[in-house]
Parts: structure tokens; sequence; C-alpha cells
């Protein structure tokens, strides 16, 4: 009686461990089963990132500017394009991603949101193929661009309008970098006091100066303060910046209007300006030419904050507390060349689907966000100068208290195509405006 009372209590212990054994193997198996795999120690999160087939970023003729190259357990990134670095992002398993190859990193992976299928998959031991993606950029523009720019460092974006888009077709930040040399270059990159890794479309901080003048005459004339037609006084006189003087890019009329103080760019009836328009109105003129927002398109637009303005005199010349990228001003450009409405950002057209289709990608509802009334756009813009039928508006800027500086160029044609380039530590307007005119000339051609 007693042995048989024994063994129950063993079979009971067995029963209890074995049922332990199997809730634990569940736990782990089943219910912390993602949670495992996810670990950045699981050896085999490692093994399968590694065995992705990424998708391909193709430009708008369907030319490969990225690709998932070489044998399946040794699969690598390529550019064909060197150049192309700042505009599509990188890839890479060590350093990471960013730019386009971050922002539609779960497409490029092929990241399945269909779980049977992920099963399916898993149990037949097939490796994960991503999505390819096709954007905007056109490849032999955007190489036109690259030899236009030289060696000089500054950012350039060119956008050609549609009727619902704006559409990125070149975009350049220098000094850039060979997305096909990151494993070997990333810590030089990282340390290098330049900052090729910076995107200076989007994140590039600079002082604007007189770029901003079409912008605040337009919501100045809009708004009601003043008059384009009005005359000004002493148009041609300089304004000290940095007790450095500045002059009218080209000497006005002594009669002059508002009109005729765009034309030249002349700084000092904008001071002027200040004593008609307030700090509060300064704001309001850069917040309705979104210069003070951040733009939407998919690349890190995320940029320091600044102190608010504090001195209205400096403002209206640029050279106070605001600071721009050069995408921030292209969508002010945009606008104006748009009737003074904001036209959607597009980078990424198209995305294919898991059954290998295209499928355009959704742009953001048209809030119709208007800048100014067309009317102003309109003479805003015949104000300006034109070569060629290319309408453009180029400007020195002085951009710290060491004198350096920036050159400027707005351009744009009849046809839609519009440019905004910076160049840094440059003194001779002619250059920036041969990049400028050579490049849109090219897009028409």
């Amino acid at each position: 009686m007693q042995t048989t009372h024994n063994i129950q209590q063993v079979a009971r212990l067995i029963l209890i461990t074995f049922m332990l054994t199997a809730f634990s193997l569940i736990f782990w198996a089943v219910l912390r089963a993602d949670d495992i795999l996810a670990r950045d120690d699981n050896p085999r999160q490692v093994d399968a990132a590694l065995q992705i087939q990424r998708g391909r970023i193709l430009d708008k003729n369907g030319r490969s500017l990225a690709e998932t190259v070489g044998p399946q357990d040794d699969l690598q990134r390529h550019y064909p394009y060197p150049a192309i670095g700042p505009a599509v992002g990188y890839y890479s398993f060590r350093h990471g991603t960013s730019g386009v190859e971050d922002s539609f990193n779960p497409i490029l992976r092929g990241d399945s949101h269909n779980g049977w299928e992920e099963l399916w998959r898993l149990a037949l031991h097939e490796p994960q193929v991503g999505q390819d993606i096709q954007i905007t950029l056109d490849a032999d523009i955007q190489m036109l661009a690259e030899d236009l720019m030289e060696d000089q460092n500054g950012a350039l974006i060119l956008f050609s309008q549609a009727e619902q888009a704006a559409d990125v077709v070149s975009l350049v930040s220098h000094p850039g970098y060979d997305p096909n040399q990151l494993r070997e270059l990333f810590d030089t990159l990282l340390a290098d006091e330049e900052a090729p890794l910076l995107n200076r479309i989007t994140q590039g901080q600079y002082q604007p100066g007189m770029v901003l003048q079409p912008f605040i005459l337009a919501f100045a004339d809009d708004q009601g303060f003043v008059a384009l037609t009005e005359t000004v006084d002493h148009p041609n006189r300089p304004v000290l910046i940095n007790d450095t003087a500045t002059y009218c890019a080209s000497t006005a009329p002594e009669s002059a209007t508002w009109q005729d103080v765009l034309t030249h760019r002349c700084p000092g009836p904008m001071r002027d300006l200040a004593d008609t328009l307030s700090l509060a109105n300064l704001e309001n003129a850069f917040a309705s030419f979104n210069l003070t927002s951040q733009p939407v398109l998919p690349l890190n637009t995320e940029t320091a904050t600044y102190p608010a303005l504090a001195n209205a005199a400096q403002t209206t010349i640029g050279q106070d507390n605001l600071i721009v990228t050069p995408l921030q001003v292209a969508v002010a450009w945009l606008a104006l060349n748009n009737n003074g409405r904001f036209l959607p950002l597009r980078l990424v057209s198209h995305i294919q689907n898991e059954a290998g289709d295209w499928e355009p990608v959704a742009l953001e509802p048209d809030k119709e966000k208007t800048a100014v009334s067309p009317q102003t756009a309109a003479t805003i813009l015949q104000a300006l100068p034109q070569t060629d039928g290319i309408i453009e508006f180029s400007t020195l800027v002085l951009s710290g208290p060491e004198g350096t500086t920036n050159t400027w160029y707005l351009g744009a044609t009849p046809g839609g195509e519009a440019v905004v380039i910076v160049l840094e530590n440059q003194t001779d307007l002619s250059r920036i405006e041969t990049i400028g005119r050579e490049l849109l000339t090219a897009v028409q051609n």
C-alpha cells in the first residue's frame, strides 16, 4: 500500500515537471518567440538580415540607383552612380540606413504584413525579398548637376512642377560621399569637419540674407503694407552688415519703386521696411511661405530651433536669427512660381507591390494653402531679372562675423522647372548663375 502511494507521488511529480516544461516551451517558443527573434544578440536575426534581398531604387526612367548584388551568402548593396549618396542615402548592416533607404526601409526589406505567407517562407527556408521603389530623380540630370557643382561645397535642388506635385529631379549636397565605400570610410566621414554625411539640402542651415527679399516684398504687397508701384528714398545707399558695406546688385534709378528695389536687389529700402513691418508681421511673412516649418519629404528634415526674431531692421535683410535650409527656400520659391499656391513635394513616385505591380504613391492631401495671391506672385516674378527666358534671383549673403560669404541662386523656367542653389564661401555670382542656367537649359531640352 505504501509502495503504491509512493509511486503515485512520483507520478504526480513527473506530471507536474512535464507540464512546467511544456508550459515553458510554449511560453518561450510561441508567446515570446517574436521578442527572442528580435533581440540584437540573436545570431539567427543577424543571419536573416544578411540574407535579405533588398529591393532596388530606380530613377524616373527605370535606371538602377541602388541594388543588391552578389551570391546569397555574401549580398552587398551596390550604387551604380557613386555620387548618388546624399540623394538616395545608404544602407549598411553595420551603420544603419539614411535617406530614401531609411524612409522606405520596410518596403525595400520586404517586411511582410501577411503572417501566413511569412510562416510559409520560413518553413521553406526561402530568403526574404524586398520590393522595388521608383523615385523622381533623373540620373542624367543628377550627374550633370554633380559635374556643374564640381568641388564647390553647397547644395542644389531641382524640381519639375506638375499639376498635382513638384517632383525632385536632382538633389546635390557637397561634399558628398560614395555609399559603395561606406564600410571602409564611415568613421572617416563621421569625423570629417566638413560633414559629408550631412544632407545640406534638408539639414544645412544658412543665413538667408537678401534671398528673402522676393518673399518679404510679396507678403508686404499682398497684405497691403506697401504697393510695389510706390516710390522709395535713396535706393542705392549702402547698408553696413558686420562693418561691411553692402550695395544694390545693380544701380537702381534714383526715382525707384519697390519693383525697382527688387529688380536691383537693394538692401537700403529693405531695411527701411522695418519701420512698416513689425517683428510679428515678419514672422507671419516667413510662416506664410513655410520658411519656419519643416517640409514634407521622405528625407530627414529635422533642424535645430533658433531664438525668436529680435531685430526687425536686421530681419528685413535676412541677417537676424532666422536660419533656413535650401529645401525651405525651395518650397517658398515653388509657391511663388505656382501662382502663390503650395504644391506637395514628391521624391518617391511608385512602389512595387508583393505581386510585382507598380502602384503610385499617394500624395499628401492638397489643403489649398496659398502664400500670396496669384496677382502678387505674378507681379513679383515680373520684377525679377530674366536671362534667355529663365526667371532668376541671385545674391551674395554675409554668413557670419568672420566675413564669409555664400551665394544663392533661384531660377525658374516657363515650363515649370525651378532650382535653388547655395554655394559656401563663394563671392562670384557668375559661377552660381552659370550652374543654374546650364542646368535649367538642359532640363528644358
